[in-house]
């Protein structure tokens, strides 16, 4: 008998695809069919928000904005923006990120000049007045090209320091940024579409925060006083974590420090109003480096390594008062995942937030055990795949499952599904990946590491519904 509190972790970008990557269109609306006809409850997906540096979702120039990507252009067709658009990369295994945009972005172009010669520009400043960060995003976008790429602090200082003498965007360049706001314009109105559809099918979806913000982002280039630049807008501290039994050094990120002292005068607002918003986008958000809020670790600029660096206090209760103030209705969960301190799982506590457990990790240890107010996870998009997990298990521990299970080697890996499986949970949320019985060559992300192959993986065609192999629960 299947449990009722099962869910499925799937990036939208994985989905199959007519035009190279998952998106917003028929695959999203047949893949929620899918979870309710075999009665998931979750879809489990990661940040929607423009991709960052090897095109990962985790270091966004925006977090309010969605990547034009996953605009279904198919939609346009339908809309009468477009007459037609061919298919591209049907059948890929992998998301080629910068063809898929390139491909993209003709598209959207010619559906804009469409869109405007129908007169519908009006809707574009009615648009931009209802959600305010489209301005200033359209505009950094703009910005950014006409500098070269170069991040913000290295513009010309006209553009650089734009919105501190002007409040509205430049009408020369109203075109090319109106461009900009259309393609939100279009993939907000997808996303919703998605969303209520999910919603009417009692499929929740759960969405995903980083912490940190990109230091080349709008967040940054609007609030320069909120995060710990000097006069010149260089970073002074940037974030990441000590060295640990995984990694020697400790894990560099180069993210923008908060400056929680002067957040705290205006209520936290652009952490509040960040969070607030991304969890007005889904049923569920998690908290990416929940710890964070209770104890950040920071680096002084310009280290090698994270080995050089100090413990600082985090916002903790004061934060989540200001959120739940505003946004009374924010449902969160807490990534409190790694080695942590008594704090954290307190803060946790206290806000009364479901917490993480990843049976890759905890199987060995029976101290570690899991309750209703936690989500299982055989592993997160950040681990091995369960088959590449059990295939790379140590002697030691493959016999240890042995006698723990009391089981042949032929029975144990349906053994360890079955025991992850029922684990008690608030949720139990499984990578499609390891439904499939995929290896490692279907891994999502390695973190510490930037580029491919971390976050192409996708499903060729919608034959993966006849080769699901779990779960098998007597």
């Amino acid at each position: 008998m299947l449990k009722e509190n099962v869910g499925i972790l799937l990036p939208v970008s994985s989905l199959p695809g007519r035009h190279g990557i998952g998106d917003f269109g028929p695959s999203s609306f047949r893949f929620i069919r899918w979870l309710k006809q075999n009665q998931y409850k979750y879809w489990q997906i990661l940040p929607l928000n423009p991709l960052g540096p090897g095109y990962s979702p985790y270091m966004s120039s925006c977090s309010n904005a969605i990547d034009f990507r996953y605009i279904d252009l198919d939609d346009l067709v339908k809309k009468g923006y477009l007459k037609h658009v061919p298919s591209f990369r049907p059948k890929a295994k992998e998301v080629d990120y910068y063809r898929v945009g390139l491909f993209k972005e003709k598209y959207l172009y010619k559906a804009y000049l469409s869109f405007c010669k129908q007169g519908k520009s009006k809707q574009l400043e009615q648009f931009m007045k209802k959600y305010s960060w489209v301005k200033y995003y359209a505009t950094f976008e703009f910005f950014k090209k006409r500098n070269d790429l170069k991040a913000w602090n290295e513009w010309n200082s006209d553009d650089r320091d734009y919105f501190i003498h002007h409040s509205d965007i430049p009408r020369e360049y109203k075109k090319e940024i109106e461009f900009i706001v259309f393609i939100q314009y279009i993939a907000l109105k997808q996303w919703l579409k998605v969303l209520n559809y999910a919603r009417r099918a009692h499929i929740l979806i759960i969405s995903d925060m980083p912490f940190y913000v990109g230091f080349d982002s709008i967040e940054c280039w609007m609030n320069r006083d909120q995060f710990a630049f000097d006069e010149n807008n260089q970073q002074t501290e940037v974030g990441g974590v000590p060295p640990d039994a995984f990694s020697e050094g400790g894990q560099l990120w180069g993210s923008p420090i908060y400056r929680f002292d002067k957040m705290k005068e205006n209520g936290y607002s652009l952490l509040v109003d960040r969070t607030g918003y991304l969890a007005s986008m889904c049923d569920y958000l998690r908290l990416d480096h929940f710890r964070a809020f209770d104890t950040y670790y920071v680096v002084p600029a310009g280290m090698p390594d994270a080995k050089i660096g100090e413990w600082r206090i985090g916002p903790r209760d004061d934060f989540f008062e200001k959120l739940y103030e505003k946004y009374p209705n924010t449902k969160l969960i807490a990534e409190d995942l790694g080695d942590l301190f008594p704090s954290v799982l307190e803060l946790r506590d206290r806000l009364n937030l479901p917490g993480m457990f990843i049976a890759e990790f905890t199987i060995f240890d029976p101290k570690q055990v899991s309750n209703d107010r936690l989500i299982v996870y055989p592993g997160t998009h950040d681990n091995e795949t369960l088959w590449g997990w059990y295939n790379n298990l140590q002697e030691k521990d493959h016999q240890y499952l042995l006698e723990k299970f009391k089981c042949k080697e032929s029975e144990l890996y349906d053994k360890i599904f079955e025991y992850m499986y029922l684990l008690p949970s608030l949720m139990t949320i499984f990578p499609l990946q390891d439904l499939l019985k995929l290896g490692n060559e279907a891994r999502l992300n390695a973190p510490g590491t930037v580029g491919y192959p971390n976050f192409v993986w996708k499903l060729r065609d919608w034959n993966f519904v006849n080769k699901i192999k779990y779960p098998k629960i007597r």
